[in-house]
Order: structure tokens, then C-alpha cells, then sequence
């Protein structure tokens, strides 16, 4: 086969630049396309949803969409989204799945003879699962379930969005030539659900560290500018928390802890400072939102900032601002900021889940198991008051993202795109 392009299909494509919290698939799609440009190991044809003309909504709309529009977006994506592949020749072009849900026909794409290439930012039914079953179902028997109605025939009574995410996930492992995820731990789950797939089609391929925006000087200089422009003093310890505000994420996790601590006495002397940097997004964003400020509001000592989306130069100078990292989500499939700040020479301490089992190690930071959640605070703490083992970790951290760039996970994608 001679790949002389690629259709790349992205629902969350085409938005690159605006301030816009559109998740992980988004910065992947955006990164993708920038390194592609760079290396031209093909053409690049992006279908986005600039497809729907008129009808196409804005990357602000589609952070806004309650459940019933969300799932009109997706049926009119992936309706256009084939019909626009389907032009192309199969002999010469292979396509890139950005979405699931949002994804094109891939049992007609697979019948008009197109090399597929699946990429998985989140495996909706496992998200399901730990989030709105707060895991009283297993993925596998939230799936096994979701089979026997399709048996029964009870599954065309289900909402369209369910509907939509349980039929695309089994279409593109059934009829993809390739399936790429960001985590061990995701490819486990996926055939735990559907183990009809064979083993090999799901790739494991972590993003690694993406490119720095710009200079480090420069990032040096704008901490110091957000420093003033929130007036934090020079003696204060900075937590910095960034992704979009939503329940997953578990910014309400970490504002807990602090709630405990502060009641039980137990901050250290220097004044303590958070920034919770994102903007609602998706269905839950807003009311999560809510919560935190509510939050927010119980703590009288720790005082906590608010900044916003942050992108490019802004973001990195947080990252150089902070003296850690907090990454307490909930449920997360790789989680590009943790890696994003350990290339900053940020140490991090987190949850453990699919992305940060990936991408921790003893030496950049914390992981806290499952029944150690409840050591959230006495593990940030412990870092806060030991300057000499932060400064060790953040060379560990800078040596590991250095080890793990994101190009090189860009070429291994690129050559099973050529298959």
C-alpha cells in the first residue's frame, strides 16, 4: 500500500490557538498536526467540523452541549465525516480516528477497502463506569450488560448518547486495522470488554512530553509576571492544579484535603497558595465549578486562585511559578499535563490511575494507591517541607520527559498509519 495521505477525522479538530478546554484530544490533534507539518511524512487532509458548514459549532458551543445536543453533533459528524472519506481513494489514503463517539461508519470505511487507524483519548465505558457508577459495575460488566439488551433489542429504548457510545466503541475495535491507546492499562480494560479483538491490533503508545512553546528564560520572566499579576508573596509555597474543571478531574479531591488540613492545624508556617487553573467544560463543568468555589470559600488560611484556561507561554510560566504539581483526577487515560509539567522540572504528586501508572516513577514524584488516597495532604506536605528531595526530582523529571518526546510517539503512529 502506497499512503500518500491521510484523512484525519477530529470532532474536536480544527480549533487550534483558541482558549477553548477542550480536552486531551484536542491538544493531541493540535500536536499531531504541528509535528506532521514539520516531518511531511504525508499529506495531512483534516476533517473537522468545519465539514457542516453552516451547522458546524464553534469550540465554545461544543463545551457548552447539554447530553441531547452533544449527541445531535455526533450523528451529524459522523454522517458528513464518512461521506467526506468515503470521496477518497482507498489505495492511496488512510484515515486517523480521533474520536469514538464522535467517530465516522468504520464498518463502511472498512467496506470501501480504507486502512483505519483508531485513536483512544478515553475509553467512554470505563469513564462510565468509575464516574456515573462510581464503580458499582465493572467496565466489563457495564459492556456484557449493554450486549444483552442489544440482544433483547432494548437497547433502541436507550438514549441516543448511550446508544452512541456503546455501538461506535465495539464498530471501530471490530473495524479498525489498528487501535491506538495512551496506557497498559486502558488496552487491558478494552479486551477485558471485548475480548473477541484480537491482542495485536491495540497498540500501546504513550504521548510522552510535548515540545516546549518557547525559551525557558522567557517562561522565568512571565512566572515572575504572574506573580505580581496576583500579587502571591515572595514567601509563598505554590500548588498548581491544571485541566478543565470537571468532576474527573478531582479538584474537589484536593480542596478537600486542604479543608482537613487547615481544620486539624496541620499547614506549614510559610503562607500556602493554589491555583486551579481550567474553565468548565462538557456536560458536569459548570456545577463542578460551583462546587469548588463553594469550596474554595471554606478555606481561611490557603488561598486559592482561579486564573482560568492557560495556554502557550502563560502556561508554562505556572509551571516554572509552582513548586508542585497536583494531578488528583478521578479517572484520567493518560493525562498530558503530568507529563507537560515533569518536562518543566515540576515534581508532581497524584492518583494512581491508567495515565499516571504510565507515566510516574519514585524518582519526579508521589503516586498514592487507591487506600492511600486519604495521604493526599501528608504527601504534598512532606514534599513542600524538603527544598534538597524537590530539587532531586526536578532533574529526575526534566531526564525522564526528555527521554519520552512526544515526536517520537508522532512517527510510530505515522508508520501504522502507512501500515
Amino acid at each position: 500500500m502506497s499512503i500518500e495521505r491521510v484523512l484525519y477525522c477530529a470532532a474536536h479538530g480544527g480549533f487550534g490557538g483558541q482558549a477553548i478546554p477542550l480536552g486531551g484530544g484536542a491538544a493531541v490533534s493540535n500536536l499531531l498536526l504541528d509535528e506532521w507539518a514539520r516531518t511531511r511524512p504525508f499529506q495531512v487532509e483534516l476533517v473537522s467540523p468545519s465539514i457542516l458548514g453552516a451547522a458546524a459549532p464553534s469550540g465554545r458551543q461544543l463545551v457548552q452541549f447539554d447530553e441531547r445536543q452533544y449527541a445531535a453533533f455526533c450523528e451529524s459528524f459522523r454522517s458528513a465525516s464518512t461521506k467526506a472519506v468515503l470521496r477518497a481513494d482507498p489505495l492511496t489514503s488512510s484515515v486517523l480516528v480521533n474520536d469514538i463517539s464522535e467517530g465516522p461508519d468504520f464498518a463502511a470505511l472498512q467496506q470501501a477497502g480504507f486502512h483505519v487507524v483508531t485513536v483512544y483519548h478515553v475509553d467512554v465505558v470505563a469513564y462510565i463506569s468509575a464516574i456515573y457508577l462510581k464503580d458499582r459495575l465493572s467496565p466489563r460488566g457495564l459492556t456484557r450488560f449493554w450486549e444483552l439488551m442489544r440482544a433483547l433489542r432494548l437497547d433502541r429504548v436507550a438514549p441516543v448518547i448511550l446508544r452512541l457510545i456503546f455501538a461506535q466503541q465495539r464498530a471501530s475495535l471490530r473495524h479498525s486495522a489498528a487501535v491506538v491507546v495512551p496506557s497498559s492499562g486502558m488496552k487491558d480494560i478494552l479486551l477485558e470488554c471485548y475480548p473477541d479483538t484480537p491482542r495485536e491490533r491495540i497498540h500501546v503508545v504513550p504521548w510522552g512530553a510535548p515540545p516546549r512553546f518557547g525559551l525557558e528564560e522567557d517562561a522565568r520572566q512571565a512566572a515572575i509576571g504572574l506573580r505580581r499579576e496576583f500579587k502571591v508573596p515572595d514567601d509563598a509555597q505554590v500548588l498548581l492544579c491544571l485541566s478543565r474543571i470537571s468532576p474527573e478531574k478531582g479538584q474537589d479531591v484536593l480542596l478537600e484535603a486542604l479543608i482537613e488540613a487547615e481544620r486539624h492545624g496541620r499547614l506549614p508556617p510559610r503562607p500556602l497558595w493554589l491555583f486551579l487553573c481550567g474553565e468548565p467544560a462538557f456536560m458536569h463543568g459548570r456545577r463542578h465549578m460551583e462546587r469548588l468555589r463553594q469550596l474554595a470559600a471554606r478555606l481561611r488560611q490557603v488561598k486559592v486562585v482561579f486564573p482560568g484556561y492557560m495556554s502557550g507561554l502563560r502556561k508554562q510560566a505556572a509551571f516554572h511559578m509552582a513548586d508542585l504539581y497536583v494531578f488528583p483526577s478521578r479517572h484520567e487515560s493518560y493525562g498530558l499535563t503530568l507529563m507537560e509539567a515533569l518536562a518543566e522540572g515540576l515534581p508532581a504528586v497524584c492518583l494512581e490511575h491508567q495515565g499516571s501508572r504510565e507515566v510516574m516513577t519514585p524518582e519526579v514524584g508521589v503516586m498514592l494507591r487507591d487506600h492511600e488516597r486519604g495521604q493526599l495532604w501528608p504527601a504534598i506536605r512532606s514534599l513542600l517541607e524538603d527544598e534538597q528531595r524537590r530539587q532531586e526530582m526536578s532533574l529526575a523529571a526534566r531526564a525522564l520527559a526528555g527521554t519520552r518526546p512526544f515526536s517520537a510517539s508522532a512517527a510510530i503512529l505515522a508508520g501504522l498509519l502507512r501500515g
